[in-house]
Parts: C-alpha cells; sequence; structure tokens
C-alpha cells in the first residue's frame, strides 16, 4: 500500500470516528432537575383511537404526555422492532439531574430498564419511581428520524398514545398505563409529537 493511500485511509478513519462519536456522545447538561414532573397519564375516556404499523393494529390505552431527560436510547431488531424498533429510558425529577446521575447507573437491557443507585439517600426503589423505559412507535417517518438522533442527555417533551398492539396471527403486546407517576418497566408509546432540547 502507497503511503498516499494510507494517508487517505488514515484521514478517513479519523473523520468517521470524530462522526461516530459526535453522534452517539452524550449531550452535557448543567446541575439541577430538568424535568421536575412526572408524565401524564390520562386512561381513554370513550371510543379508542386505531393505528396501524406493518400489519398491527394498535389501540390506544391512555393519552401520554410529558418532559423528561433522556437516560438511555438503544435500537433492536427483534420481533417486536416490526413494531417498535427503539427504546428511550426517560427520568424526570432527581433522575433529570446529572448531580444525581453521577452516582446512579442507568441502562438498557432486553427490551427494560436497569439501574443501581450508590446515593444512600435515592435507594433503588425511589430511583424506580422517576424512571420509565419507553417502547417507541413513530407517527411519521420525519419523528423517526429524529427519534434516532436522541442521545443520552437531550431534553424532551414528547406526546402521543400508551398504546397496545395486536397482530394477525395472535401476537399481543400491551403497554401499561396508570393514573399515578408512572412505574413501568416498559410502555408501547404511539409517539405524535417530540420536542428535544
Amino acid at each position: 500500500m502507497t503511503r498516499t493511500v494510507r494517508t487517505v485511509l488514515s484521514f478517513g478513519l479519523i473523520v468517521l470516528a470524530l462522526w461516530f462519536y459526535n453522534t452517539v456522545r452524550p449531550v452535557p447538561q448543567p446541575p439541577g432537575i430538568l424535568a421536575p414532573d412526572a408524565p401524564q397519564i390520562e386512561p381513554v375516556a370513550g371510543k379508542p383511537e386505531v393505528f396501524e404499523r406493518n400489519q398491527h393494529v394498535l389501540t390506544a390505552l391512555a393519552r401520554f404526555s410529558g418532559q423528561a431527560r433522556v437516560l438511555s436510547v438503544d435500537r433492536y431488531g427483534d420481533r417486536v422492532s416490526k413494531v417498535a424498533p427503539l427504546d428511550v429510558a426517560l427520568g424526570w425529577g432527581p433522575m433529570s439531574d446529572s448531580t444525581t446521575l453521577k452516582v446512579v447507573d442507568v441502562a438498557q437491557t432486553e427490551r427494560g430498564v436497569v439501574f443501581q443507585s450508590f446515593d444512600p439517600k435515592l435507594p433503588d426503589e425511589q430511583v424506580r419511581d422517576y424512571v420509565l423505559n419507553l417502547h417507541v412507535v413513530a407517527a411519521d417517518p420525519e419523528l423517526e428520524k429524529r427519534l434516532g438522533e436522541l442521545r443520552r442527555g437531550n431534553v424532551v417533551r414528547m406526546e402521543g398514545w400508551l398504546v397496545e398492539a395486536v397482530a394477525g396471527e395472535g401476537w399481543r403486546w400491551r403497554g401499561k398505563a396508570r393514573e399515578a407517576a408512572p412505574k413501568m418497566p416498559g410502555a408501547l408509546l404511539w409517539l405524535e409529537k417530540l420536542e428535544v432540547s
């Protein structure tokens, strides 16, 4: 290999590495609570909305809206990814504070969110009250593109519907709707609006 080819390849690899780092690195945030309130969940009153995605029927269970900090984003290629290829773990209250996140580890695995607190003032049982894992179905291609650009540390406002998905072969996946602060390991969200800061 000539010196010129090696130089060009080396430069290309450096540019690629910088681009990759810039797209996956966490978004830095100042200390302090960035999203004070739990997401709002209002059960469907009357006839529920119905949506379709990749031969799956999604029926609304509850209206969802809230502002939260992105704790983690994970992409999947499993059976469920035909409906929701991306999961977003969200935090509010103390779990939206950079100071707290220095002593609480959060990760996603197998469509769930796991965490461990090293802060005696915020044990795991309390962390659970401020964390939500969403399996997200974007309502349109533009939202899907913007979802794919989310990074750990973003503060987002999301609106949509917690839904149940059903496929023709009898497969069923149900998100969980609760009126109080959600304590869900995972909920299926039909996303209609996304604001990112």
